[in-house]
């Protein structure tokens, strides 16, 4: 927060300067992907199994109740009602805790909230929320995570290290997202993108 507070007392518009940062890396809209095609590689991949080991063509798999609610939960994201939206995700979060997808969103609604407010420690807290639950959906993934909610994820942590200062350890979350590969998606690319923005001589 005092780190923050500084920023502001120098002149420099923090809440500009952060609101530049995420639009360079808007995650809303992958977000949503990430969640529908995890949730439909697992239904296919389910699909598979059963239609094999039954040697039938399956009727279609219903949808996740998770992806379903987190659908519903988007359009609240894009209305710009973040407690409403967090109130959601956290009673969400209630009925499936650790699923690497619902903190990803708190995350998200954290940082996006963040882009409104003007206090300094308000807005530090909010990151901090960001920051906790981004890491919670690293902490929380499993081998059949989606690469690309991973991707998002370390980019998401860099950009909000990078706001901080600690560029240092923006470029190994970077990194990390660029380890992916191609499985990483967009995540993969934007993290070469901000990373080759901070090595720039």
């Amino acid at each position: 927060a005092e780190q923050l507070k500084g920023v502001e007392d120098s002149g420099f518009d923090v809440t500009a300067s952060f609101k530049e940062m995420v639009a360079s890396f808007d995650g809303t809209k992958e977000g949503g992907r990430v969640a529908a095609t995890a949730d439909a590689r697992r239904r296919a991949a389910a699909a598979r199994e059963e239609s094999r080991k039954h040697g039938e063509t399956l009727a279609v798999v219903t949808e996740n109740p998770v992806t379903a609610r987190l659908r519903e939960i988007q359009q609240t994201i894009e209305a710009k009602q973040y407690d409403k939206a967090n109130s959601d995700l956290k009673q969400l979060l209630g009925q499936y805790p650790g699923e690497p997808r619902i903190y990803y969103n708190i995350g998200r609604v954290a940082s996006l909230s963040a882009l409104s407010i003007t206090d300094a420690d308000a807005q530090a807290q909010r990151l901090l929320e960001a920051k906790t639950a981004y890491s919670n959906v690293i902490s929380t993934a499993k081998s059949d995570t989606d690469p690309a909610l991973l991707a998002l994820t370390y980019v998401a942590l860099g950009r909000i290290y990078e706001f901080d200062g600690q560029n240092d350890y923006a470029i190994k979350l970077y990194d990390k997202a660029i380890q992916l590969g191609d499985a990483g998606g967009a995540g993969m690319h934007a993290a070469m993108d901000a990373k080759a923005k901070l090595i720039k001589p």
